[in-house]
C-alpha cells in the first residue's frame, strides 16, 4: 500500500541518487575533511575566509546527504508502461504551442531529470493541466501572467 510520504522514482533515478549518496558520504566527506584541515592551517579561524567557505560548503554537502537519505528511504520504484496513452509520471510529454514544441518530463519528484526536458510535477500548475491528457488533446495552464494552452503532440516513456 502506498503512503503519502512515498516518492515515486524511476529505477534509473533511484540508482543515480544512491550513487550520489555513496560519493558524498565516502570520497566527498574525505575531500571535505582535507579542505577543512588545510583551511585551519592558514591561521586565525575568526578571520579565515577559506575556513568559513569550507564550513559553508560542508553544511551544504551534509544537507544534500540528508535530502538524499530522505528521498531514498521513501523511494518507491515505478515502472512505466511502454504503451502509455495518457500523461502520467515517468513519461516525456511533447507539447506544442504558438512558439514551437517543447519536451517535459512528467515526474513525481524533481529528482527525476532527463537531458533536453524540463521536469514537471503533478502538483505544479502545468502538471495539473497535463495530467491524464492524451495525444491530440489541449491543456490550459493557469499562469500568473495569464492562461495559455498547449497541445499534447507526443508521449514516450523515460528510458
Amino acid at each position: 500500500m502506498n503512503s503519502p510520504e512515498d516518492i515515486f522514482v524511476s529505477p534509473r533515478t533511484l540508482q543515480k541518487l544512491k550513487d550520489e549518496l555513496e560519493q558524498l558520504t565516502g570520497p566527498g566527506r574525505d575531500e571535505m575533511s582535507v579542505r577543512l584541515l588545510r583551511a585551519r592551517e592558514l591561521g586565525d579561524l575568526k578571520e579565515n575566509a577559506e575556513y568559513h567557505a569550507a564550513k559553508d560548503a560542508q553544511g551544504l554537502m551534509e544537507a544534500r546527504i540528508r535530502q538524499l537519505e530522505y528521498t531514498i528511504d521513501r523511494a518507491v520504484v515505478r515502472e512505466v508502461a511502454a504503451n502509455a496513452d495518457e500523461v502520467g509520471p515517468g513519461l516525456i510529454v511533447t507539447v506544442k504551442d504558438k512558439f514551437g514544441t517543447e519536451d517535459y518530463l512528467f515526474a513525481d519528484s524533481m529528482e527525476e531529470k532527463v537531458d533536453g526536458a524540463s521536469t514537471v510535477t503533478p502538483t505544479s500548475p502545468m502538471g495539473k493541466a497535463l495530467a491524464g491528457k492524451k495525444i491530440g488533446e489541449t491543456a490550459t495552464i493557469e499562469a500568473p501572467r495569464g492562461n495559455f494552452s498547449v497541445e499534447i503532440v507526443g508521449l514516450r516513456p523515460l528510458s
